[in-house]
């Protein structure tokens, strides 16, 4: 039954379907892509000696855009993995949740507006990291113009991937609207717990493309440039805030549906204590103790869809770069 569900979601972000042309698994295709663009920067660049120390810079800039393009493909298939368990925890008509669903993730990863968006943060990076493509490229010929292009199609792919970012940050509060069924035994991976695990997943892949923009950062010819610093920190701000905001609206509903049955359950426990105060038999003292172990599973109920060890895995991913970064820019001699 899960697998003819997630089958029904159908969606190809546009970059699997731009790399299916080579007959390779998708991310070893977008890292071949790659590393061709950069061996033309290469080539192009032979006769230039005095270049060689930048070359690091856009080897990095070139793996940060191949990550990009599998981590587009990677959490399109995150989410429709996702579905299975979604459909366990919304009660809603299979069929019109399916197809809920399935619009949702198409809007994110397919139509005219993510061409829109790419071509948008495409035209505007360019513009502004143009004096820093032509302070690193003193020959101002061919390698400048095929520099600029390549970095054209790079940012063109990160707007794509962001704003499927952004509309997918907006799926789980859209499901709020929803009848949201929260279950007392949740465990990883299940129910409302595979939500923040797909998350995770999703962030920590993002965390990837991160490390490696840091590490360009690293090797690039920047002294003491706060500015740098700055927009890493944005950045990471940014990635945690994907994995978290998202979520609090089903921490609300699963604090909620907690409260409810704790306060519930507060009646029954009061009126077994009142009857063993008045009569203590042994019925009477094993009814209540076997209350009061209810109402302890009932404390333990999770009030977020994940655990917090994932919040920790998440922020040691993206805190240990930006210091490796602090401490390289601004103590370069």
């Amino acid at each position: 039954m899960e697998k003819e569900q997630q089958e029904e979601i159908k969606l190809v972000s546009y970059p699997e379907r731009l790399i299916r042309i080579i007959p390779l698994p998708t991310w070893l295709a977008w890292v071949i892509f790659w590393q061709i663009l950069f061996f033309i920067d290469y080539l192009i660049n032979w006769n230039a000696p005095e270049q060689e120390s930048h070359m690091s810079v856009f080897a990095g800039i070139s793996l940060f855009f191949a990550s990009v393009c599998i981590v587009i493909s990677y959490c399109a298939h995150v989410l429709i993995k996702l579905f299975p368990q979604l459909a366990r925890f919304i009660e809603e008509d299979k069929e019109k949740l399916t197809r809920w669903y399935e619009s949702k993730l198409k809007s994110c990863y397919e139509g005219i507006w993510p061409l829109v968006f790419g071509v948008i943060i495409s035209i505007a990076a360019i513009v502004s990291i143009y004096p820093l493509v032509s302070n690193l490229t003193s020959s101002q010929g061919s390698l400048l113009y095929y520099r600029l292009s390549y970095l054209a199609l790079g940012f063109f792919f990160l707007g794509i991937s962001l704003w499927a970012l952004i509309k997918v940050a907006l799926i789980p509060m859209e499901l709020t609207r929803m009848k949201v069924k929260v279950s007392i035994n949740q465990f990883s991976g299940n129910g409302l717990q595979a939500l923040g695990s797909s998350f995770l997943k999703m962030s920590l892949s993002i965390a990837v493309s991160f490390i490696l923009i840091v590490a360009t950062s690293i090797v690039a010819p920047f002294e003491k440039n706060l500015i740098v610093l700055i927009w890493l920190g944005v950045a990471a701000l940014l990635i945690f805030g994907f994995f978290l905001l998202p979520q609090i609206g089903i921490h609300r509903v699963m604090l909620h549906e907690k409260t409810n049955r704790m306060s519930s359950f507060t009646h029954h426990l009061e009126e077994a204590m009142d009857r063993t105060l008045k009569n203590p038999s042994a019925e009477n003292m094993q009814r209540l103790k076997e209350l009061f172990e209810v109402q302890n599973h009932l404390k333990g109920m999770n009030e977020w869809p994940f655990d917090f060890n994932s919040v920790w895995q998440l922020l040691t991913a993206l805190i240990i770069p930006i210091i490796l970064a602090a401490i390289e820019i601004l103590f370069k001699s």
